[in-house]
């Protein structure tokens, strides 16, 4: 049973559908990144399997359950992880606040405190920084911040909206190792968002290109890298 299944989905914002029929499949222990043209849909078809969009048609099932209509919060119960790509951490609240809130459906202290643990020594800036309020930091550690806020919750799978954009290549590639990281040590299965296709299909398992709301085709990272017309038709200049 795949993880997360998405059948023939329709969604958008208000009347207004984005997404066009697209269906795909995760499996436990995948690292899929869906890349795409600016426009293509991708933040909008990540935000519907989250629930934070209206869903027209199709449906949405994770771990067997179906959350089409799901409320967010239902669906993040379900260990189902998010990190949007802007305002995805509390600015007035120090790391430590920032990583204790994100492990709020986690009940016993004690296992609590085993997850922050795990998680700034996965990324042991934040431990140094742990009582700096989130506002002071840079935009590459507010990304592993809220990164880690995510990981608090000790998610199964876990969905990332283009956590490297506006970051310098070398704060990327640093993220882009943590993200390897996670799938390896943790076992967390992930999606991944991402406008540099070449970088995100390159430590990925799997790869999906979404153009114009539509899934255009899917497969492994070598077929969509060593596919002239695939690169050509719908990467561009996202390839480089």
């Amino acid at each position: 049973m795949p993880l997360l299944e998405v059948e023939d989905l329709i969604s958008g914002y208000g009347k207004m559908a984005i997404i066009q029929g697209v269906s795909l499949r995760i499996e436990t222990g995948d690292f899929v990144a869906l890349v795409g043209p600016n426009g293509s849909g991708k933040s909008t078809l990540i935000k519907s399997i989250v629930g934070l969009t209206t869903i027209f048609e199709g449906q949405i099932k994770f771990d067997g359950s179906d959350v089409t209509k799901q409320q967010p919060e239902h669906i993040a119960s379900m260990r189902l992880g998010y990190v949007p790509q802007i305002s995805n951490v509390f600015t007035d609240m120090t790391v430590k606040e920032n990583l204790e809130m994100g492990g709020t459906i986690i009940r016993s202290s004690a296992h609590k405190r085993e997850i922050y643990e795990r998680v700034v020594t996965l990324f042991p800036l934040l431990a140094s920084r742990e009582n700096q309020r989130a506002g002071y930091l840079s935009g590459g550690e507010r990304q592993m911040l809220a990164v880690g806020r995510a990981l608090m919750a000790e998610p199964r799978l876990l969905i990332l909206d283009e956590p490297t954009a506006a970051l310098g290549p070398k704060i990327a590639d640093q993220l882009f190792l943590k993200l390897s990281e996670i799938r390896s040590q943790l076992g967390v299965t992930i999606m991944l968002v991402e406008q540099n296709a070449r970088k995100a299909l390159g430590i990925s398992n799997h790869g999906i290109v979404l153009i114009q709301g539509k899934k255009a085709f899917e497969g492994t990272p070598e077929q969509i890298l060593n596919d002239t017309e695939i690169i050509r038709l719908f990467l561009g200049e996202l390839t480089i």
